[in-house]
């Protein structure tokens, strides 16, 4: 008798639970952004709680000796079996990876061609992991969206949680994870158009462009709200509590520190964004923003100077249902600062059964 193997693994698949009960954890320097989600039955995926628990630093330069860190103890809300797990990613690397052929006739050369084209050095020392994309123009083209995360900084995470619950089932990039929500939210809304994504964390920075739900750029910047807190803390000679406060209060003028910061990033933003709608041959009709600095007046001031097209700042947790009392009043004015965490579940819980 003939055993067919295929469809043996295909019904072990769906034997697999798949989660519905998963904690979202962006782990940051800025704290770190918890959230609690659940996926009922008619597949409505509700918000249970969220919270901002004290900062985490991994270790994050490749090569770089791990730190045994203690066990992140989670408040009795977020407990649950599964964590998923976003981290800064200082040292990652993000590429849109071009390659001539389509993809099942370059599928045995792919891994290869991936390190390859993220031409990481000591590749050894990373977590290296892509996704195949839309084939490019009808051409005879792949696409993939290529990472490499540092291993000690993805380890270090996993070791957060070393035992009982929840348990790790996945470690991405808190800026991919945050373009998860993205897509989940005004980017289901903008399907047919093309339009742009800022997320300005407090070290690292993305910038996305998406043409018909497809990215076409993903750009990583090593900027972000700690340089600009930095900037003003130096140039008023305060310390960075009362640097915090200036800059979610607006009470005084730091456009000229704004500046100084954004200016270089904002003129890569240009550059990408010419080369892309000249490449694509599309329009950027909106760029929507998220991050903890999208709270400040003159961050915002300087972004829409930037942009010859609207910003719009948008709330993560409108892409599901928000229990009563699952986020904290005290923290009402910061939900787009859980971008990446809500991501993080959203992955999980809208993930195919593997």
């Amino acid at each position: 008798m003939r055993i067919n193997l295929d469809r043996i693994k295909m019904l072990a698949a769906r034997l697999k639970t798949k989660p519905a009960d998963v904690v979202g954890l962006d782990i940051a320097r800025s704290g770190v952004k918890a959230v609690r989600a659940k996926r009922g039955t008619d597949g409505t995926i509700a918000l249970i709680a969220a919270d901002i628990l004290p900062a985490i630093l991994l270790p994050g330069k490749p090569g770089e000796a791990p730190v045994t860190a203690a066990p992140f103890s989670l408040p009795k809300n977020f407990a649950c079996r599964y964590a998923s797990l976003a981290v800064t990613g200082e040292n990652a690397v993000v590429k849109l990876l071009n390659f001539p052929g389509r993809s099942d006739s370059i599928a045995d050369q792919l891994d290869e061609k991936v390190v390859e084209g993220l031409a990481v050095e000591n590749a050894e020392n990373y977590r290296i992991n892509y996704k195949l994309l839309l084939e490019s123009h009808g051409k005879a083209e792949s696409r993939a969206l290529a990472v490499a995360v540092p291993d000690v900084e993805a380890a270090g995470a996993v070791m957060l949680l070393p035992s009982g619950i929840p348990v790790p089932r996945s470690v991405e990039l808190s800026g991919l994870a945050a373009m998860t929500a993205f897509m989940h939210g005004p980017g289901e809304t903008h399907a047919d158009d093309t339009v742009g994504f800022l997320e300005f964390g407090a070290a690292v920075s993305f910038f996305a462009i998406f043409h018909k739900k497809t990215p076409v750029l993903i750009r990583k910047f090593d900027v972000g709200s700690v340089k600009v807190l930095e900037k003003v803390r130096s140039s008023l000679g305060i310390d960075m509590a009362t640097a915090e406060g200036i800059l979610a209060d607006g009470s005084f003028d730091i456009s000229q520190q704004m500046g100084d910061v954004m200016s270089g990033f904002v003129k890569q933003i240009m550059v990408s964004r010419d080369f892309v709608e000249r490449r694509e041959n599309c329009r950027i009709g909106k760029v929507y923003a998220s991050g903890g600095m999208t709270r400040s007046r003159d961050w915002l001031a300087e972004i829409k100077s930037a942009f010859s097209y609207e910003v719009s700042l948008w709330n993560p947790l409108d892409t599901m249902k928000v229990e009563r009392d699952a986020f904290p009043e005290r923290l009402k004015g910061h939900e787009s600062r859980f971008a990446a965490a809500v991501g993080a579940c959203l992955a999980t819980l809208a993930e195919e059964t593997t």
